[in-house]
């Protein structure tokens, strides 16, 4: 699970549906939701950075790293501050990218874009962030908040290199 919604009863029947929950990756302190409902009921272990621990101090993974970092076989944390000081992406397989508020797909203006108006730490760290991000290969963009998209990667490149231009 990435983020958290609410701990509701259509969600917890349909995830048990599936195949449950054993991590739950929290991209940053606002959206937490009911995580510590959902670890529990699924006994499923929360994955948060340290800068943002407060929002769920009985987290069972901490993350403590400043660059990209394997996580596990096809998963790598790319630590993203600026919406927040300890906001991370979630990239999996090298084809998408689970970006909680940093970047979205823009209906309106077709463009990628960022939550300026909600940019609760450093627009300028975001912008260095944003910039790290054009170092990776992905072709989805699933983000928190926003449209989702997708491209090829090379195309996924040229947009996120105009997202970046602009901020």
């Amino acid at each position: 699970l990435i983020d958290s919604p609410k701990f509701i009863k259509p969600i917890v029947r349909r995830l048990e549906e599936l195949v449950g929950v054993d991590f739950i990756f929290l991209t940053h302190r606002d959206d937490v939701a009911d995580a510590s409902q959902f670890a529990d009921h699924f006994r499923a272990k929360r994955i948060i950075d340290r800068r943002e621990l407060d929002s769920q101090p009985d987290a069972e993974i901490i993350l403590e790293c400043d660059d990209p970092t394997t996580f596990a076989k096809d998963f790598m944390v790319i630590p993203t501050p600026g919406h927040s000081k300890g906001h991370c992406c979630l990239l999996f397989a090298k084809r998408i990218l689970f970006t909680g508020d940093h970047l979205y797909w823009n209906r309106e203006q077709q463009q990628l874009d960022a939550f300026r108006d909600y940019c609760w730490h450093s627009w300028e760290v975001q912008r260095n962030s944003m910039r790290k991000l054009t170092q990776f290969s992905f072709e989805w963009i699933l983000p928190g908040h926003g449209q989702r998209v997708r491209f090829p990667a090379s195309t996924m490149v040229e947009q996120m290199a105009h997202l970046v231009e602009r901020m």
